[in-house]
């Protein structure tokens, strides 16, 4: 009786409606919204608990419960909540009241894998979550992490047939994550090639009963003696991971051209060999694999010419080859991979304004390394690069000028504000969403023209990369800086976070990104800007390697996080001109003192302000200088 009435309950209680639902009136009216996550969503594997946001359309005091718990409901009828949830399907049920009257809804999501009461009852293994998803090929020396979801509170061995000491390897129960056993396994340096299963057993499960998989894919031990294969690179420039995982782990400076050596494959990713001491990894995808050697690179002379706007450096060589392009605050430096030697012929030109001297060293075998010493006291603008045939040529930039007069201290600057993201009203959104449906375009726009006129006044050629309701790629976005020849890139943004993250475990708000060195002061002037104007936490100055705007290297760029917009009070600040006037100024005041202007006092009534609380993080990760 208790489940039919459950049932009977469910079937009456409708779907919470979310934004594209919502286009249409009665559902834009519905007395409980959900714009995260959307119906039958699948969350991310192995979730525990994920927020979820939305809107109660009640008049008067609410008070909502989700599944048995209160959640706090905003001012404005927005709410934030962080809740359990596991394996397979999940089910929220939604209960507003404001005394007067009361309304339901519904939210579903799924969770993949087995449910936790399939594994808790009897031995068992989850199928989906065991090592090797995909196939492995490795090398004798090398290190494999094995895993295996299963029954909690029982003993996991794994085999790995015909592999020495690859019988009966005890895997250790991760203590915050019941079910989860992990162990590290090293093939031996003397393993001759072998393909091996790799089977799982589980002992002492509940009665006592027992349990044995085996991996769907398998472990193949490669010889030393050849590479497994060479390949050529698909997408010349691409960006190489540290170790095979499917997001971030990004070598920051590492870039791949031509043709590479193959010696590993693990996730999808082929392991790439640089030298004895480096080695990365590249989705299978990104690679062709080929089966001729091409042969090494040598660099047979190094150029060097000067003009008002860069200094050009052009390095002969026989073929493009992986590069590492690291940008210190004195010098940088070039790496070049699978190159035999460089034969000395220099032509220096020694009365340019940026470059001091530049000398080279082989670090490894096959591997030529140039540092490039800028003088004191000089720092470049930016730089850019890429391979024209086989020559490799860099160029650093240097700072453009202006033609400041007493009114106008910015002419002649041109500033890219970049609006992020695009109008997409449909699953899945370019961007965030907040909880009353308000999309991050929308409020990344509206903090972009209000800064437009600001820049303007002081004599500065604004570009906006997005006007209206127009759609440009982060691509689409960088090609028209270089076009238009704009001196800084600023982006603007508002935060979210991954859904199993808890967006009420600490403070969040504002945080300014940057990547190279270039970009530090720009950055700095408008994170310090932030901290006197801003009343919302401090999330730091963070130097980051991972998202696009901040790694265009031609020029100062930076990518301004101003709120959490996934926060109800920070997405009510985000869609009123005076809730955002704080971030506006914020940026225009540190777009100002990063050229040297003075910005002009605020004539308006001084607010008192919260206070803000510290950065959970240190403040200033400042560039790496050279030692």
């Amino acid at each position: 009786m208790i489940l039919f009435s459950f049932c009977a309950q469910a079937e009456e209680t409708p779907v919470a409606p979310y934004l594209p639902a919502q286009e249409n009136k009665t559902s834009a009216e519905a007395p409980i919204t959900v714009q995260f996550p959307y119906e039958k969503m699948a969350v991310s594997r192995g979730a525990k608990n994920i927020f979820l946001f939305g809107k109660i359309n009640l008049p008067g005091k609410v008070s909502l419960d989700i599944n048995g718990v209160s959640v706090p409901v905003h001012p404005n009828g927005a709410f934030l909540a962080f809740l359990p949830v596991e394996n397979g399907e999940n089910a929220f049920l939604l209960t507003a009241t404001n005394g007067q009257e009361t309304a339901r809804a519904l939210r579903h999501v799924r969770v993949p894998g087995v449910k936790w009461k399939d594994l808790s009852g009897r031995a068992a293994f989850d199928p989906d979550e065991l090592f090797p998803q995909a196939p492995t090929e490795l090398l004798p020396g090398d290190t494999v992490g094995l895993y295996a979801r299963a029954t909690p509170g029982a003993e996991v061995t794994a085999t790995l047939s015909g592999l020495k000491n690859g019988k009966n390897i005890p895997l250790q129960e991760v203590s915050f994550m019941p079910g989860l056993y992990r162990a590290k396994f090293t093939i031996s340096p003397d393993q001759k090639p072998k393909t091996a299963k790799i089977v799982y057993h589980l002992k002492n499960g509940p009665q006592n009963t027992k349990a044995k998989i085996t991996a769907s894919k398998k472990l193949k031990v490669r010889s030393f003696k050849e590479p497994f294969t060479y390949a050529q690179v698909k997408t010349p420039g691409v960006k190489l991971r540290k170790i095979p995982t499917e997001k971030e782990n990004l070598f920051p400076f590492y870039r791949a051209y031509g043709e590479v050596r193959v010696t590993g494959r693990m996730n999808n990713q082929y392991r790439l060999f640089l030298n004895k001491e480096e080695s990365a990894w590249l989705e299978e995808d990104k690679l062709k694999t080929i089966s001729a050697w091409p042969g090494l690179n040598r660099l047979s002379g190094l150029d060097m010419t000067t003009d008002a706007e860069k200094t050009r450096l052009r390095f002969g060589g026989r073929r493009p080859v992986v590069v590492q392009i690291h940008e210190f605050t004195d010098r940088m430096e070039v790496a070049f991979y699978y190159t035999e030697n460089f034969d000395e012929n220099f032509n220096f030109d020694g009365t340019g304004l940026l470059v001091e001297q530049v000398v080279w060293s082989q670090p490894q075998r096959n591997t030529v390394l140039f540092k490039i010493y800028f003088k004191k006291g000089v720092q470049p603008w930016g730089h850019s690069y890429d391979f024209e045939g086989n020559d490799f040529v860099l160029d650093i930039i240097h700072r453009p000028e202006i033609t400041p007069t007493k009114n106008k201290p910015l002419k002649g600057a041109r500033i890219l504000i970049d609006a992020g993201h695009s109008p997409r009203r449909t699953i899945p959104y370019d961007g965030a969403i907040g909880p009353t449906g308000y999309m991050e375009y929308e409020a990344n726009l509206a903090l972009a023209e209000d800064l437009k006129p600001l820049l303007e006044k002081h004599g500065a050629t604004v570009l906006m990369t997005r006007e209206g309701k127009n759609r440009k790629s982060l691509q689409e976005r960088y090609k028209m800086a270089l076009q238009e020849k704009a001196h800084l890139f600023v982006s603007l943004h508002y935060n979210a976070l991954p859904e199993t993250i808890n967006p009420l475990s600490k403070p969040r708000g504002y945080s300014i990104y940057y990547n190279y060195p270039h970009s530090f002061e720009l950055a700095k002037s408008v994170y310090e800007s932030f901290t006197r104007l801003v009343s919302i936490p401090d999330n730091g100055l963070i130097a980051n390697d991972v998202l696009f705007i901040p790694r265009i290297p031609q020029m100062p760029s930076i990518l301004v996080e101003n709120a959490y917009l996934i926060l109800p009070e920070q997405e009510e600040m985000a869609k009123t001109r005076e809730g955002r006037a704080p971030f506006v100024r914020a940026v225009y005041e540190g777009i100002l003192k990063f050229y040297g202007v003075t910005p002009e006092p605020v004539l308006t009534e001084n607010r008192k302000r919260k206070t803000r609380k510290k950065p959970a993080r240190k403040t200033y990760l400042r560039p790496a200088k050279g030692k």
